[in-house]
C-alpha cells in the first residue's frame, strides 16, 4: 500500500472547505522545512502550514481584505492591525481540552507514528477541530476576532 503524500492528506482531510464552505485551494507547495496550503472563499482565507521540525499543523483563519489574504505583520505590537488568527486561539476560547499538541509530545509509541495512518489521523484531528470550533468564521462571521485580537495582543505585551 502506497502512503499518501502530505499534500494529498491535507487535500483529503480539508475537502470539506471546498464542499461545505465554497473554498478553493489556491496555493499548495512544499519546502525543505514543511508544507503550505492556502484556501480562499469570497471573504475568508485558511492557511494550513505543517512544519516538519515542529511536527505541528498551524492553521490561520483570515478575514480577506479586498478579496486577498493579507498576512499579519511579522512583529506584532499593541497597535497592529491583525487580519488573521490561529485556530489554536479559537480552541483556547471555546474548548481548551481539544487543543492538539505537537506529534512528538505524544511519544513515539503513539498512533500518530503509525507508518500508514499516523499522519492522516493527526491531520484529521485538526480538520475536525476546524469544523467544530470555527464554522462560524468559515461562514464569514468574524465576531470572535475582537476577542482573539485581545488574546494575541496580551501575549505580545508579555514578550520582552
Amino acid at each position: 500500500m502506497r502512503i499518501p503524500s502530505f499534500k494529498t492528506i491535507i487535500e483529503n482531510q480539508f475537502l470539506f472547505l471546498v464542499s461545505d464552505y465554497n473554498f478553493h485551494l489556491i496555493k499548495s507547495y512544499s519546502e525543505n522545512w514543511g508544507c503550505v496550503s492556502v484556501y480562499l472563499n469570497n471573504v475568508v482565507g485558511v492557511k494550513i502550514t505543517y512544519e516538519y521540525r515542529e511536527a505541528y499543523l498551524f492553521i490561520m483563519l483570515y478575514k480577506l481584505i479586498d478579496g486577498k489574504l493579507v498576512e499579519n505583520p511579522i512583529k506584532i505590537n499593541l497597535n497592529s492591525d491583525l487580519n488573521g488568527y490561529s485556530l489554536d486561539d479559537v480552541i483556547k476560547l471555546r474548548n481548551p481540552a481539544d487543543l492538539v499538541k505537537p506529534a512528538y509530545e505524544y511519544g513515539s509509541k503513539s498512533e500518530f507514528y503509525d507508518e500508514k495512518n499516523g499522519l492522516t489521523l493527526f491531520v484529521s484531528i485538526f480538520a475536525n477541530n476546524l469544523k467544530k470550533y470555527a464554522s462560524d468564521i468559515l461562514h464569514g462571521d468574524f465576531s470572535l476576532f475582537e476577542k482573539l485580537d485581545i488574546i494575541v495582543k496580551d501575549r505580545v505585551k508579555n514578550i520582552p
